[in-house]
């Protein structure tokens, strides 16, 4: 071999166990994370491996230890498996799970059939770790993330680790039946570079990922009202203002929906049966507006829908279908119906008129005619074809 091999073996073999010790560590700081852990034991299942191969090389060929070695690379890259497996930001169906089982089940037998046959078991060993690697590439396969980038990084390399262990394979493979004393120097430094490659963009990128999922996670969570599921006041105005400001976008109506006599129900019923209303309501106002809309509950028993793109005219239509639906939806707590109803003011942008601060104030006095015209009903600010009350509460 040449000087380069045992260079690179021993970057290989260092890497992996400095790579190890980090995966460790961080398991042992976060004992639910069990991807970490599979990491680790991947890494050090490799250099064990390595370890065991290239001391089986240099002793003259001792079988059982280079089969042995065999064993533990392949349930390297198992582990590497499971790591993704376990990882919150994959997606892996079972059925795939189910594949890298039964591939791992398969390969250790026939590695464990092909140490008998001398170079055979080399042959088969790069095959099936090739294999383990493509199925792993498929845990990120369809995955939609915002950080498409980092993912699309990690997927190219396990692709091209696998394509040189199977260019491994296959030189091998041509090498044992041709009789040929192939140098294979060069390749295997290749594979050692790839795996190299793909130990260090694992320890880097994954951990980085996480984090910023978890970062992800909690600004969505910090803006999306606890009990219905709405964006929370701060997040709609957030939304709101972006849209307004949008020039792209030529009008805006704004709805303001205010629950009829809500302290009347929690007082009768109790604070459980409000809650229940405002889930319920708010699941009503979402299922009859547009995917573009924008909803948030604004405090209390209040809410506020943007229409980005829609006249007053047809918000008003959209809104009085909210009212009725809202009207005639059953709400139950302890098997008693909750007669609710909502009152629903109305405001449109204008060339003149397009801040967003005129837009609330003006759909919040709408609200309040609303309120003080019999509640129930929709009113548009200018009182411009106002839906008379249908009920008094």
């Amino acid at each position: 071999m040449s000087l380069s091999v045992p260079i690179g073996i021993v970057m290989a073999l260092a890497v992996n166990v400095l790579v190890c010790i980090y995966f460790a560590a961080i398991a042992k700081a976060q004992p639910t994370h069990r991807a970490y852990a599979w990491w680790a034991v991947s890494c050090g299942l490799f250099s064990a491996g390595l370890v065991a191969t290239v001391t089986a090389a240099s002793s003259g060929g001792l079988q059982f230890l280079n089969a042995t070695g065999c064993l533990l690379l392949l349930l390297s890259t198992y582990g590497l498996f499971c790591g993704l497996y376990h990882f919150e930001l994959t997606r892996t169906s079972a059925r795939l799970y189910q594949k890298a089982q039964s591939l791992v089940y398969l390969a250790l037998v026939a590695i464990t059939a092909a140490s008998l046959f001398g170079p055979v078991v080399n042959v088969v060993t790069s095959f099936a770790m090739a294999s383990m690697l493509l199925i792993t590439e498929g845990c990120f396969y369809h995955r939609k993330s915002p950080f498409q980038s980092a993912y699309a990084a990690l997927r190219a390399v396990l692709v091209v680790h696998a394509f040189i262990l199977f260019l491994q394979g296959t030189v091998l493979l041509v090498k044992m039946l041709a009789g040929n004393d192939i140098d294979i120097a060069t390749l295997f430094d290749l594979t050692l570079l790839t795996h190299l490659l793909l130990t260090l963009v694992t320890a880097l990128v994954l951990p980085i990922l996480h984090m910023l999922r978890k970062q992800h996670q909690w600004q969505k969570l910090a803006s999306r009202d606890d009990l219905t599921t709405v964006n929370t006041r701060g997040a709609f105005l957030q939304k709101a203002y972006a849209s307004v400001a949008d020039n792209n976008i030529a009008q805006h109506s704004l709805l303001m929906v205010d629950i009829d006599l809500f302290k009347n129900i929690n007082d009768t019923y109790g604070h459980s049966c409000g809650d229940e209303v405002l889930r319920q309501v708010a699941r009503t106002l979402k299922a009859g507006i547009r995917n573009t809309d924008i909803i948030g509950r604004m405090g209390g028993e209040e809410f506020a829908i943007l229409m980005p793109g829609l006249p007053m005219d047809k918000a008003h239509i959209i809104a009085d279908r909210l009212r009725g639906a809202v009207a005639e939806a059953d709400i139950m707590f302890n098997g008693e119906r909750v007669t609710t109803t909502v009152s629903i003011g109305i405001a449109e942008s204008t060339d003149v008129l397009d801040s967003w601060d005129s837009l609330f104030e003006d759909a919040d006095k709408a609200l309040y005619s609303a309120k003080r015209r019999g509640r129930n009903l929709v009113f548009l600010f200018g009182d411009r074809f106002s839906s008379p009350p249908v009920s008094s509460l």
